[in-house]
């Protein structure tokens, strides 16, 4: 049988699989054994600690459980691992940002956050680089993953039909 020789890119891609899961699970507040519970004995808490620690490489159907048992899509966790092996510039001009189509998501990076945002009373929100910064450490992410969490799709900021409030970091 011939063995598979892993690129660099491959074992960071791999290696941030890993994280982004390890990340889920300690934002959850989940112990290994917890989780591996939640797996209904398909993955044990040494197996997870293996595959945390880069001991062990994951197998696809392996994600799919942990995924499944942190009640995370298995989507949103690779293209999250992806974007950490293929990071992209973070811009630093303003954002706009829709207020209701931001509140009427379910992500729950946003929990932290849904509260300033809902007493805003525009339906827009312009931020800036620094108030984006803020809501980063909030959030507990990057700023290119918090701008693409907030802003999923780019609003544009020269739309004079509805008004927006400059926001500007502290």
């Amino acid at each position: 049988m011939p063995s598979t020789i892993r690129s660099p890119s491959q074992q960071s891609f791999a290696a941030a699989v890993s994280r982004v899961l390890r990340e889920s699970r300690r934002r959850q507040k989940l112990t290994q054994a917890e989780l591996a519970r939640r797996t209904g004995g398909l993955v044990t808490k040494a197996a997870l600690a293996n595959y945390e620690t880069g001991h062990r490489s994951l197998r696809i159907d392996v994600v799919w459980v942990l995924a499944g048992a942190l009640g995370e899509d298995l989507g949103a966790l690779m293209t999250t691992a992806q974007r950490q092996v293929l990071p992209t510039p973070t811009p630093t001009e303003a954002v706009t940002v829709d207020v209701t189509d931001l509140l009427s998501r379910n992500d729950p990076r946003l929990a932290p956050v849904r509260r300033w945002f809902q007493m805003h009373r525009d339906r827009r929100v312009t931020l800036d680089h620094e108030a984006i910064a803020a809501l980063a450490s909030l959030m507990g992410v990057n700023e290119p993953e918090c701008r693409r969490i907030i802003c999923p799709r780019s609003v544009p900021q020269s739309s004079h039909a509805t008004p927006t409030t400059p926001i500007a970091g502290t």
